[in-house]
């Protein structure tokens, strides 16, 4: 298991450990609203609540999907690609010159789609078409705990446990 992938199931742990630890404090909190917030650069494109296509010449530096799955179709190239309680879909002839990531989704990589860095699904996994090019490493990691996938519930708490539909967009210059 590479290092990247430990790092991350370690966080995961971490986060998932303290959720039952507090209760006393959920009581306390219970008149504060919960808030979300996801940082995504200007020049990204964004998605949230509904799926992703990337597609044509307009490049965009990353593809971001909050609860919808991420597409980018053939011919186009896009940096890195985000997926957060959804799947990634690299098609045949799609270019990714950074890294693609589904976080409580599958990553599906097709014939003569081509990734330069890392394929990462952290709960789900990675699934390639033979003449698929992938020039970094692939993980996935997935735990099913009472016929629950871990990381999509911890994810999905963390977010707000309904969805991100009250998460705020923050965009940064970076």
């Amino acid at each position: 298991m590479s290092r990247s992938l430990l790092s991350a199931l370690a966080a995961v742990s971490l986060l998932a450990v303290p959720v039952s630890a507090r209760a006393d404090d959920d009581a306390k909190k219970a008149d504060k609203p919960n808030k979300c917030t996801i940082s995504v650069k200007k020049g990204d494109l964004v998605a949230q609540g509904k799926d992703l296509i990337v597609e044509g010449d307009n490049a965009a530096h990353d593809a971001v999907a909050i609860d919808g799955d991420v597409v980018v179709r053939a011919g186009t190239t896009v940096h890195d690609v985000v997926a957060l309680r959804g799947k990634v879909t690299i098609e045949s002839g799609a270019r990714v010159s950074g890294d693609v990531t589904a976080l409580g989704g599958d990553v599906r990589i097709r014939k003569d789609a081509t990734i330069e860095g890392d394929v990462s699904a952290l709960g789900g996994r990675v699934k390639t078409d033979d003449g698929a090019s992938i020039a970094g490493k692939k993980n996935q990691l997935s735990i099913n705990f009472n016929g629950e996938e871990l990381v999509r519930s911890v994810v999905g708490h963390l977010i707000s446990g309904t969805g991100t539909t009250h998460c705020e967009l923050r965009f940064s210059e970076d």
